[in-house]
């Protein structure tokens, strides 16, 4: 079973959801009227954003994708937290602190994910490393010493000397 299996299913379920509960608010608006599309909104950008976030774990290797995994499942909850806000009818006061909460968390988790390694440590940070002219002159080095032990010999100069 693939790692990517688990977040894309999430996701399809998050919005199968949303699209059912929807539908059965404009077909039975007695018992799911209260379900608009402000929450449709929250449930599908809010469970996306934890299955992004959950795929980022995932990621062997690449900082750069972590960290752009992480970026886009903040991007999602804070679209789940604008629903939630607009869904709920909360004064426009506190839609600033909540964006604010929702980037520190997304900060820290990335921290965590991440390991604080940069995005852009590459081999010449790795101890032994040898630049392009120091692989050149050990290739020509080695080069050298293959023609030397393949030329023939005339054995019959040793024996002169």
């Amino acid at each position: 079973m693939s790692k990517k299996l688990i977040p894309r299913l999430i996701v399809a379920l998050a919005f199968l959801a949303a699209a059912v509960f929807y539908l059965l608010s404009e077909l039975v608006p007695e018992q799911f009227g209260a379900f608009n599309l402000a929450w449709a909104g929250v449930l599908f950008a809010g469970m996306s954003g934890i299955a992004l976030l959950i795929s980022a774990f995932g990621v062997k290797n690449s900082v750069t994708l972590k960290k752009l995994q992480i970026a886009l499942s903040c991007a999602l909850v804070l679209v789940a937290a604008v629903c939630l806000i607009s869904a709920l009818a909360l004064p426009g006061n506190l839609i600033l602190p909540i964006i604010l909460v929702v980037i520190a968390f997304f900060l820290v988790v990335g921290t965590l994910v991440v390991g604080g390694r940069k995005w852009d440590e590459g081999d010449n940070h790795k101890a032994g490393y040898k630049n392009y002219y120091q692989r050149k002159v050990e290739e020509e080095e080695g080069k050298r010493i293959e023609k030397q032990n393949t030329e023939p010999h005339d054995d019959a100069d040793l024996f002169d000397k």
